[in-house]
This record gives structure tokens, sequence and C-alpha cells, in this order.
């Protein structure tokens, strides 16, 4: 070997180790990319109309999981009070980050234009929409023009007939039984509705007058094109059901609140409410006996009961942290959250089985009620609706009124109820 080719391989031989300790420095000393921490964040959630949904209970359930998840998120849930009510945030041009309302009143939202469709992100997040009840994602759905979803759905209130056992019992009459027709409770209600020692106690009371009984015939007093459709064969059957409700003596329309007589004063024998499992519960402490059956249905429409009051969680237009909130609404709707509150008494809006059964489990004062008859009814598909649909429904309470006092025919109070309500749009339309 000449002393030419000897130094070219000592030079290759040095360069060759050069690069390889430089690949091997690489490998390492490199430092691990680090998982960025997120900042702390404060949301605000403000609601309306659902108060009763988002007490302590739920706060604490859902403050758990975002501890455990997103221990970076702060969640300040705003009451519904006066300088904190939702329409007055709003109006001040201080909306909150996340909305929390029922799928009745997503259209007064869309219109503000506050809501967008937060689908793209769902999926982007893999939020599985498959895990909920199918007919839950399609009302929140048809508060759009263009089916887009605004926010998914956090908790179900159901229709459901409560009743206190002690008055059946004082009557000699049988508690109430899955699978009734609103023939078979009206005939009930008249063997309980009695005086005794100067105690009325009433008979049946069917929560919200007309309307709760209305919807599982799929009617309104408007539609969703602002047409008035109360004065009809549907609305007068309802009229005329509803008075022979309260006309039974002693089951009249009174001053105190259907939930009261039932919880308070102990005086009405079935109520049908909404998911008042939790009240029922602290009730029972003070001496109420109760249970629950299968909310009653017409002949022609089995099993359906009315519209599903589902509290919606949305992510509002304007804030300024909309994954932040994404997490929120993933905190709030996933199977952890959802069982827990199952548990606790709660309607999950998931359409898990596990979790269904699971419904006031660990409540020691649900054990032995008759929950699964709740399940054996489904509400009827929310409509498409008008953002004026409770000023129709508002006009058709106050003429059923006149109605069942015999001022006014069932005929008249459709026909009248009719002419104020296309009064009453045209005012809102006028003033706009």
């Amino acid at each position: 070997m000449n002393r030419l080719q000897a130094r070219t391989i000592v030079l290759l031989t040095a360069a060759t180790a050069v690069v390889l300790s430089g690949c091997g420095g690489k490998e390492n000393n490199a430092a691990e990319p680090k998982e960025r921490t997120p900042s702390p964040v404060t949301l605000r959630l403000a609601s309306k109309g659902a108060a009763p949904i988002l007490d302590a209970e739920f706060q604490q359930v859902v403050g758990e999981r975002l501890k455990a998840k997103y221990p970076h998120i702060t969640l300040e849930y705003l009451p519904e009070t006066t300088g904190t009510k939702l329409d007055e945030l709003i109006a001040s041009g201080n909306a909150p980050d996340l909305i929390v309302t029922n799928t009745g009143a997503l259209a007064e939202y869309r219109d503000m234009e506050l809501l967008f469709d937060m689908e793209p992100l769902f999926k982007s997040r893999n939020l599985n929409l498959s895990r909920f009840e199918a007919n839950y994602i399609t009302d929140v759905r048809n508060a759009s023009v263009k089916n887009e979803l605004y926010g998914l759905p956090i908790n179900v209130s159901y229709h459901a007939m409560y009743y206190n056992k002690d008055i059946f019992d004082q009557a000699g009459a049988p508690y109430p039984t899955d699978g009734m027709y609103w023939d078979d409770v009206l005939n009930l209600a008249k063997k309980v509705t009695r005086n005794v020692g100067g105690v009325q106690y009433h008979g049946l009371d069917p929560g919200y007058t007309i309307i709760w009984m209305s919807q599982p015939l799929s009617i309104g007093a408007i539609d969703a094109n602002d047409q008035v459709t109360i004065n009809n064969d549907k609305w007068k059957r309802v009229f005329e059901l509803a008075k022979a409700i309260y006309t039974i003596p002693g089951n009249e329309l009174i001053a105190e609140s259907p939930k009261n007589q039932f919880m308070k004063s102990k005086t009405l024998g079935m109520l049908l409410d909404l998911n008042i499992l939790t009240q029922l519960v602290e009730a029972e402490k003070d001496g109420l006996h109760w249970d629950v059956a299968q909310y009653p249905s017409y002949p022609e429409k089995p099993k359906t009961y009315g519209n599903a009051s589902v509290s919606t969680v949305i992510v509002s237009k304007t804030t300024k942290h909309q994954e932040d909130a994404v997490s929120v609404i993933e905190a709030m709707t996933s199977d952890e959250v959802q069982m827990e509150l199952s548990k606790r008494g709660r309607l999950s809006p998931l359409a898990s089985d596990t979790i269904k059964k699971a419904l006031g489990s660990s409540s020691p004062g649900l054990k032995d009620k008759h929950l699964p008859s709740i399940f054996k009814s489904k509400p009827v598909p929310y409509p498409i609706s008008s953002p004026n649909r409770g000023q129709g429904e508002s006009i058709a309470i106050n003429k059923f009124k006149e109605y069942l006092q015999g001022t006014i025919d069932v005929n008249q109070a459709l026909s009248q109820a009719e002419e104020e309500i296309k009064k009453k749009l045209a005012t809102i339309k006028g003033a706009k």
C-alpha cells in the first residue's frame, strides 16, 4: 500500500467515525417531545329552564369527571337568577361559553346566531353519536332547517304516572297498572276522589293542563311555519278529555300546584308528570308513600307519551375556548357520568341498556319502586317547532280554562284560540 492509499483509508475511517458518532449522539441524547400542559381555563355555563337538572348533585358528578380527565378546566355554573339569566347575558353581549336548555328552545338561540353545527367537532373528537337514542339526536337536529347538530342531549325527562298508595288504600281501590288508557285512568280517578273528614282528595291531575295530553297525538297550537293548527277534532278531543277529568266532583282545578298537592299536602291520588324521582325520594321522608306506573295512552297511540323534555348542552358560537367547551360536553355525555347519574335516578339519553337498568340503583328510596314501568312507553318525536310555540300554548290553556268554567263551549274555545293566536303572531312579527 502506498502512502496516498493509506492516507485515504485513514480519512474515510475518521469521517465514518464522525458520522456514526453524530448519529449515535442524536439517538442517545435527543430529548423526547414533552406533551404540552393545557393552560388553566374557566368556562361559564348558563341555562334556561334547566336549573333542576344542573343541581349540586349533577355538578358534583360532572366535576369529578372533569377533574380526572380535564383538570385544567373549571366549570362555573351561572344561576338562573337576575343578572345571570341566559337571555340577560346574551342581551348584554356577555354570552356564556356553554348553554344548557331544552330542545324546544334551541330554535330561539339559532335565530340569535349563537349556534353552529357541532357535528364536525364531535367527529374530530371521536364522539360516537350512535351511543345516543336516535330519537333524541333527531330532536336536537329538528331545531335546524339544515339538519345540523347544535349540541348533545345530557338528560331526559320522561312522562310517568305517580300515585299515592295511601289514598288508594283508604278508598279500597286498586293501584294504577301499566298499559292503562285514558278512559281507564279517568274511571280510577273517580273512585279515589273523595272527601274524608273534611279533607278533599283529588283523584287525578294530568300535569300541564292540556299540553302534555295533546302531545302524544302529535298536534300543536302552531306549526313550524307559524300556521295556527288548533281548531281541529284532535284538539277538541283533548279539551273534552281534560274537562272530563277536571269536572269529576271534587277533582276541580285548584290554585295549589299539582306537585304540591301530591308531595306536600298529599291530597292527590295520581299525578302525571316528568322525572321527579329525586323530589319524591325527599317527599317520602316526610311520609309520602308513592309508586310509579306507565303513562296512560290513547288507544291509537299505545305506549306513547308526549315530547321528551331533552336537556341539551351546546357550545356558544362566541366562545374563545371551543375545544375546552367540547371537552366539557364529552365529560357530561361520557358513559361514566351517565351511569352515575342513572344510578341516582336520572334518565340518560344514551341507548345503553346497562345504564337504563341502573336507574335509581344507588338510591335507597328508589330500590323498591316499579321503575321499569317508565321504559314501557316511548316519547312521540319532538316536532320541528316555531320559536312562538309557547305563545300559542299559553293562549290554548287560557281558552281551555274558559271552556272549563262554562263561559264558552268547546267549539268556541278552539275558534277563539285560533283567532287570538293569529293576532299574537301578527303582533310579534310586526314588532320585529
